[in-house]
């Protein structure tokens, strides 16, 4: 989206990572799988009210796919590597 709290010029996808990696993955290729909806692009009063929404998302996102019918998105043909 347009990111209105940091005033961006250009449209992004900013993905939240949840998994938690052993090592750094800097130079691979990352693939995305958008699950749903989560809530509207909203601009944010403070900083501190922006992290308290991540917070959230985290929370309501982490929940979801741990729930039909994302549960089972990790074996969705799209992740599967070529060799």
């Amino acid at each position: 989206g347009w990111n209105p709290f940091f005033d961006n010029k250009e449209k992004t996808v900013e993905p939240h990572l949840l998994h938690e990696f052993s090592e750094d993955f800097y130079g691979q290729q990352l693939k995305l799988l958008i699950n749903g909806f989560l809530r509207p692009e909203l601009n944010f009063s403070t900083l501190d009210v922006l992290i308290q929404a991540i917070k959230d998302d985290i929370t309501v996102s982490s929940g979801a796919l741990d729930a039909a019918p994302y549960l089972d998105s990790s074996a969705d043909p799209f992740f599967v590597t070529s060799s």
